[in-house]
């Protein structure tokens, strides 16, 4: 029977967590009144994910659940790549990603998915909602101000040039229904930073309805300094590509 809902998580050396967060996946997707599928796509893992997916994987093929779907990429492509592929090799009604390591816990989704059936087309997790709430361990308080003034900086220069409207694009938890997926996935090019930036470009440009929704996010984990900055410049430019293959009608 096709799938209602398809939920996608894409997977690079996540072994420390990974089989937690393919039970937590699992048996959410279980509680659904509907046909589920989860579908992992492995970029090229260099640690113990793809003998954890496989295990996951024959463990559940004998009993009742979603179905589940292995891919692996030969090489890693980077995150867009492999939502990108897991969108499109997915075939349920509703299609959402979240990162591996479930910083959105993926009770989430649940309103999301209320969105998807309604008139959105495509329903984003955005942690500045008014309604959203972070978790954040102690050791990490100093860094939260610092972090979200300078987010705030990137999403206006986001905003400016590439996606108006949108106060969140990297919020790792998004959703689309079928018939967005299959307009804005085939279109997009961006494999790592911007990918997020260029899905909801496309998604705009196609005047695909799209609704933000408060989520409950984890502050897991401090990225460094030196990554972020030099990150941000990356993403700089992408937004530069993104608005120069828009005026050339490459997303059309």
């Amino acid at each position: 029977m096709k799938p209602s809902l398809s939920l996608i998580l894409p997977i690079y050396n996540s072994a420390a967590f990974l089989e937690d967060s393919l039970v937590a996946c699992r048996d959410w997707l279980v509680s659904m009144d509907r046909e589920t599928e989860l579908v992992l796509v492995d970029d090229a893992s260099q640690d113990e994910s793809p003998l954890i997916l496989a295990g996951f994987a024959e463990r559940m093929s004998g009993e009742a659940g979603p179905r589940i779907i292995v891919l692996r990429n030969d090489v890693n492509r980077g995150k867009g790549h492999a939502v990108r592929r897991g969108m499109l090799e997915a075939s349920g009604d509703l299609r959402l990603f979240t990162d591996a390591d479930l910083t959105y816990p993926i009770q989430n989704a649940d309103r999301m998915i209320a969105e998807l059936e309604g008139d959105a087309e495509v329903a984003i997790a955005s942690r500045i909602h008014p309604e959203s709430r972070y978790v954040v361990a102690s050791e990490f308080l100093r860094y939260v101000y610092t972090r979200h003034t300078m987010g705030r900086i990137f999403n206006l220069l986001v905003r400016v040039l590439v996606v108006p409207g949108i106060m969140d694009t990297q919020a790792g938890l998004k959703g689309f229904t079928s018939k967005a997926a299959e307009t804005i996935f085939p279109r997009g090019d961006r494999n790592r930073f911007s990918f997020d930036v260029e899905l909801l470009y496309i998604a705009q440009r196609h005047r695909l309805p799209i609704v933000q929704c408060p989520v409950r996010f984890i502050y897991k984990k401090e990225p460094s300094t030196v990554h972020f900055f030099k990150d941000s410049i990356v993403m700089i430019w992408s937004m530069f590509h993104v608005r120069f293959r828009g005026m050339r009608r490459k997303y059309d």
